[in-house]
């Protein structure tokens, strides 16, 4: 389906509460047309994965006809170092590049200093003060993950937490003219903080993740800094989004009182899985269809773009009972929080690591919210602006 409207495409939910939207529009289908968007909105968990998994989807937003005017922006020196938006050999050479430090094995082996720098963040925040989850402990923790892992200075994991938030936009689709600047203009100066170091490890290699991206003969220097602030950006501001949610969610009293955060054991690895399919930071990601084909009985011609909505489909009534309820060891398939197939999140584990450990740490201290939680407006990356909360031990 094409459209002749000129209006620029917008993702059409709302950022703090989108789920409304998806179950309105699903009423009509797994798979419809929205004419804000300029795309299909693909809402069911199998179709979903379909797409995912799928050859005859492309991730290059430049093979998106609704997105050219804005396209006009991106660099495509960027575009095309970065795993994010390629597929085939590209994306399998650029990917296949830290497939071997983000196994699961190998991030277990990350545990003990992720252990340290959670329970130093949280040990930073006094019995009885007010403060913000986000900003005091949400986005520092993945950074200073992240930052050590890398090697990074003070300096630059301040420049990585100043100019993600422009970068995010820009990664996550639909962002106006204005945040596409922006989100350039963020990924300029961390590639010129980045590159110089990069060189300078290339050739005096330490024990860092920078290091050992660089020593890669089949990475070109440029592949080396996108693929290190992709990793950086990517996976700390998704899992600061991740444990920010999952707190209002564990501390929002119910109708009586109670509490998810009284009964939730925050060792156990489904309280993980289950408040990932409920509160995926990631709520959507872009594929243009290179054939026509057709998905769950809806005809979609070559070159038509769709959205994959990875949070409607986590949340599909036909594929989990009671869907938008927590349920402790619930029974079906796993979540696509972190996609499905080649594009599937390569730090899936680290993701759930750290969030398990803050969890720990933070629930340990029985915590209560201190106000209304503020959610950022961002429609493709879901997650909230402030979480004001109050340590009572």
């Amino acid at each position: 389906m094409t459209t002749s409207d000129t209006t620029a495409a917008r993702l059409p939910w709302d950022a703090a509460d989108p789920y409304p939207f998806y179950e309105a529009c699903r009423r009509r289908g797994d798979v419809v047309w929205d004419p804000a968007a300029q795309a299909w909105l693909v809402l069911g968990y199998h179709a979903a994965r379909e797409v995912l998994a799928g050859p005859a989807w492309i991730s290059d937003p430049r093979a998106n006809p609704t997105a050219s005017e804005a396209l006009r922006f991106l660099n495509p020196q960027f575009v095309d170092a970065s795993m994010l938006f390629t597929d085939g050999l590209s994306h399998d050479r650029l990917r296949g590049a830290v497939r071997d430090v983000f196994t699961r094995s190998f991030i277990a082996g990350l545990s003990d200093g992720i252990e340290s720098i959670c329970a130093s963040a949280v040990a930073d925040v006094a019995i009885g003060e007010d403060f913000d989850v986000m900003s005091q402990i949400a986005l520092p923790l993945p950074i200073a993950v992240i930052g050590a892992w890398l090697g990074l200075d003070t300096d630059q994991c301040a420049g990585l937490r100043e100019h993600s938030p422009a970068i995010i936009r820009l990664l996550g689709g639909f962002a106006d003219d204005d945040e596409l600047e922006a989100g350039l203009a963020a990924s300029a100066v961390l590639i010129a903080d980045f590159l110089p170091a990069a060189a300078d490890r290339r050739s005096h290699p330490g024990d860092d993740l920078l290091s050992y991206l660089a020593a890669d003969p089949n990475l070109s220097l440029d592949e080396v800094v996108v693929t290190a602030i992709l990793i950086a950006v990517a996976g700390h501001e998704t899992t600061a989004n991740l444990l920010g949610a999952s707190l209002i969610r564990l501390l929002t009293p119910g109708p009586a009182g109670e509490r998810l955060a009284d009964r939730i054991d925050p060792n156990d690895a489904d309280v993980v899985t289950e408040l990932l399919r409920l509160d995926s930071p990631v709520q959507a990601t872009a594929r243009t269809a290179t054939a026509d084909q057709t998905l769950a009985g809806v005809d979609i011609a070559c070159g038509d773009p769709v959205l994959v909505c990875v949070a409607a489909a986590n949340r599909d009534p036909h594929v989990y009972d009671h869907p938008d309820h927590y349920e402790s060891g619930r029974s079906g398939p796993t979540p696509i929080a972190f996609g499905h197939g080649a594009h599937y999140c390569l730090g899936a584990s680290l993701a759930r690591l750290e969030i398990a450990a803050a969890l720990h740490h933070i629930l340990g201290r029985w915590p209560v919210l201190a106000g209304t939680p503020v959610w950022r407006d961002t429609p493709a990356i879901r997650g909230p602006l402030t979480v004001p909360a109050r340590f009572t031990t």
